[in-house]
Formats: C-alpha cells, sequence, structure tokens
C-alpha cells in the first residue's frame, strides 16, 4: 500500500495529537497514585477511547471486533492477542475494560507513562531472561490479577509483520500449567496492513479484531496448550490478511 502525500500529512498530525494527549493522561495518572489501581485503569480507558477517536477523525482509521460472545460470561480471563502494531495496545485498553498488561520492563522507564503502569498493576518481564524462578513468580501475579482484572499477553513478545512465520514464546504455555479454573482467549487482528511496524504512517480503513473461542487453562503438557493456541490465531490469521 503506497502512502499518499495526504496519508503522511494526516499520520503526522496524529502523531502530534498522540503525543499531547498521551503526556496529559499520564500527567493525569499521577494524581490517581493515592487512589485503588483501578482509577489509573480509568484513565488509561479514557486515553484509548481519545486515541481511537482521533485516529477515525484524523486518519480515517476505524475498527471492528468480533467474537465478544466467546468471552465467558462473569469471569476475568487471558485475552492472548496477535501483535501487529501499537494499535492494539491502545485499542485493548477499551475494549477488555478493566484489564491489565504483561509488558516488556524498558517501558516502565518512560517519564510518568511507566509509573501509571505499574500503578496500574501491569505485569513487566524481562525479554529473553526466562527461568523456573521468574516463571514461578508471574504465575503468582497472574493469580493475583485475575482476581480483579483480565489480563492482556503478546505471546509473540513482540510485533510481527503480516504473513510472517509466527514466533511464539512458551511463557504462557508454562503460566498457565498452574492456572485452574481460567480462561485463555485467541485474538487474531491485521493491525499491520494499516499501522505498519517501524511506520509513522496510517493507512485509512478498517482494523478487524476476532476473539476467538477460549482454551481452558490447566493443560499439564504446555505444548498441547501451545498448538492450540498458535493454530486458532494464525487460521484465523490467514482471512483477515488477505
Amino acid at each position: 500500500m503506497k502512502a499518499t502525500l495526504s496519508i503522511k500529512l494526516k499520520s503526522i498530525l496524529f502523531n502530534i495529537c498522540f503525543i499531547i494527549i498521551s503526556i496529559f493522561f499520564s500527567l493525569l495518572s499521577v494524581f490517581t497514585l493515592p487512589l485503588p489501581r483501578i482509577w489509573t485503569i480509568r484513565i488509561a480507558y479514557s486515553w484509548s477511547c481519545s486515541s481511537l477517536w482521533l485516529l477515525k477523525k484524523i486518519c480515517n482509521l476505524n475498527y471492528t471486533i468480533e467474537g465478544l460472545e466467546n468471552i465467558p460470561n462473569g469471569k476475568n480471563v487471558i485475552f492472548a492477542s496477535k501483535h501487529q502494531s501499537a494499535w492494539e495496545t491502545i485499542a485493548y485498553q477499551k475494549f477488555f475494560m478493566p484489564s491489565v498488561f504483561m509488558f516488556k520492563k524498558e517501558l516502565t522507564f518512560i517519564p510518568f507513562f511507566g509509573i501509571a503502569l505499574l500503578r496500574s498493576g501491569s505485569i513487566p518481564v524481562n525479554r529473553g531472561h526466562g527461568n523456573k524462578h521468574m516463571i514461578t513468580d508471574l504465575t503468582k501475579k497472574f493469580k493475583d490479577r485475575l482476581k480483579n482484572f483480565n489480563i492482556v499477553i503478546f505471546p509473540e513478545g513482540t510485533r510481527s509483520l503480516p504473513n510472517s512465520t509466527p514466533n511464539y514464546k512458551s511463557g504462557l504455555s508454562l503460566i498457565t500449567q498452574d492456572l485452574k479454573d481460567s480462561y485463555v482467549m485467541p485474538i487474531a487482528m491485521n493491525s499491520g496492513l494499516y499501522w505498519p511496524k517501524h511506520s509513522f504512517v496510517k493507512y485509512p480503513g478498517t482494523i478487524r479484531v476476532k476473539i476467538l473461542p477460549p482454551i481452558k487453562t490447566g493443560i499439564n503438557d504446555r505444548h498441547e496448550f501451545q498448538n492450540q493456541l498458535i493454530t486458532a490465531i494464525e487460521k484465523e490469521m490467514k482471512n483477515l490478511n488477505n
């Protein structure tokens, strides 16, 4: 897809507005530090709604979300999503409220934004430093967060290009072995077609998000869980990327 001058100018305008509102909401979140963490999550929700509105009005980039009926009623769940751009890190704050994220630890060093992430209860992780002790610690945090929140995780650990070879990490399959009576919701989405990795350009169109049927946690064979997750997401990705 070729970016015209109009698309580039609109993308630049969005980026400027996005930086401004991100700074504003990050600063606002500082005032919630003495309050319960749900207040920080509500600010993240407002930031998400504002950002999605700007994308629609400035870049003519909209979205659809399917499969909400697949989410079990009355239960907090783990959303395990394909990751192609920054878009889903913004949008999921709105879609899956109240949610916390599993995120790379480096983001905690961003002024104010990093504080907001930690204050919300989101879970930092050192990518590439997995060991038994870390998995045990993450499992405890997942159990704690699921009492009150949904958890969003990107199993590939980083953004991928559309139609690229999937590279799912084993962390989630190890964590869910010790989680009982919970569910993982696989998510396929095609944001990379409209907000490409490592690009400032946002193309007009409609991002499609598909929430797939749940996978029950507690599967002792981590390879079985991993295969179920990858098969579900990547099968649907073939439809969304075309």
